[in-house]
């Protein structure tokens, strides 16, 4: 089951911040972010400098040290990027820990990391317009682009099979099979759309696409937009880096930056994909990935958010089924809101899909914005 914060006292937390190196003494502390896995904290110093404490979730990330290894040397490598001009963007900066490492442990197997705020940053969960679809969208493009040199082996797969949708798939049967909470006749009409849509699950696989380092958790909120200019500055939460497939990472942007709500909006009359959106999203990402892509992945850019969109409600719908023990939820029947929700936003993708397919074509005839 997922661990609360209750868990933990402020002193408790206070101690664990105290064990990096910090700029001055730890003042406040208090609760930071919506992330759905790890536990985020803002601190501040007294001498103002805030910083931000994650707690790994280590019943998701069975690996947390190779995953560490993973984010310091995506980190280091974009960093590097930064101060040789080739990229705008910013990069997550680690505080190392008193002993050096990039993270410490704590009681019950729990892994804690700090990294310093970036600051300015404005994180969203629907764009408020168009520029900032189209600049979330060039920054998920860049970090690809720069990551496509990384030296070393490759990453670890933090979480195997991560966004293997037809694994997904299967495990959302063997949740309707099993049924341990007898939820499923709650469900019926969100599973029988799901079987319906089955297609979906294999229609981009993994292994028929070039293997690249991405991030493949590339919701509208993973990226950071100045908060006067509108410009992307920093992508965020780096937990998933490792290699995959670029058309993932663009088709869950797509999934939140181009959907009239929020994930888990409870009233599916409000949900609609937005073509504008989308527009602006193909336009900055195109931008953003320079001459990265092949052909077959430019071929599926259009039916990537579809993919995506259904794989991450098979995902809540399962994770309903078996009683929510995956996902934090707010309230009773949270997944299956956020399941019906994007089950809703399938739809309206599926009713622009043709659009969608010309969008593409025409912002590649256009060529970069």
């Amino acid at each position: 089951m997922m661990r609360k914060l209750k868990d933990l006292s402020t002193g408790e937390i206070l101690e664990i911040a105290s064990r990096f190196q910090v700029e001055g003494r730890i003042q406040t502390v208090e609760p930071f972010g919506n992330g759905n896995v790890n536990d985020t904290f803002l601190l501040i110093t007294d001498c103002g400098h805030p910083y931000t404490l994650q707690r790994i979730n280590h019943d998701v990330f069975k690996d947390p040290i190779s995953l560490m290894d993973n984010f310091a040397r995506v980190t280091q490598h974009l960093s590097q990027k930064f101060k040789d001009g080739h990229t705008s963007l910013q990069t997550l900066v680690l505080v190392p820990a008193l002993d050096g490492t990039s993270y410490v442990t704590g009681d019950q197997g729990n892994y804690w990391r700090v990294t310093e705020y970036v600051p300015n940053g404005l994180s969203l969960e629907v764009p408020q317009s168009r520029e900032h679809a189209y600049e979330a969208a060039r920054a998920f493009g860049d970090f690809q682009y720069q990551l496509r040199d990384l030296p070393g082996v490759a990453l670890i797969e933090t979480i195997p099979d991560f966004h293997n949708t037809e694994s997904r798939y299967h495990a959302f049967l063997q949740a309707l099979d099993k049924d341990p909470c007898q939820r499923a006749s709650e469900a019926a009409d969100l599973i029988a759309f799901a079987r319906e849509n089955e297609s979906l699950a294999t229609l981009i696989r993994y292994a028929n696409f070039p293997t690249r380092t991405v991030h493949n958790d590339t919701k509208l909120n993973n990226v950071l937009l100045h908060e006067t200019t509108g410009a992307g500055i920093c992508v965020v939460d780096l937990d998933t880096v490792m290699p995959g497939c670029a058309l993932h990472d663009f088709g869950d942007l797509v999934r939140t930056a181009a959907c009239s709500s929020e994930e888990d909006e409870p009233d599916i009359s409000k949900i609609h994909f937005l073509p504008d959106r989308f527009s602006a999203l193909v336009e900055g990402y195109l931008c953003g990935v320079c001459d990265l892509l092949e052909s077959v992945e430019v071929e599926h850019l259009a039916e990537a958010p579809q993919v995506i969109t259904y794989e991450l409600a098979l995902r809540f719908l399962t994770d309903f089924l078996l009683g929510d023990t995956y996902f934090k939820v707010k309230r009773s029947g949270h997944n299956f809101e956020r399941a019906r929700a994007q089950f809703q936003l399938l739809r309206s993708m599926q009713e622009h899909a043709p659009q969608m397919k010309s969008t593409v074509s025409s912002c590649l005839t256009a060529g970069p914005a």
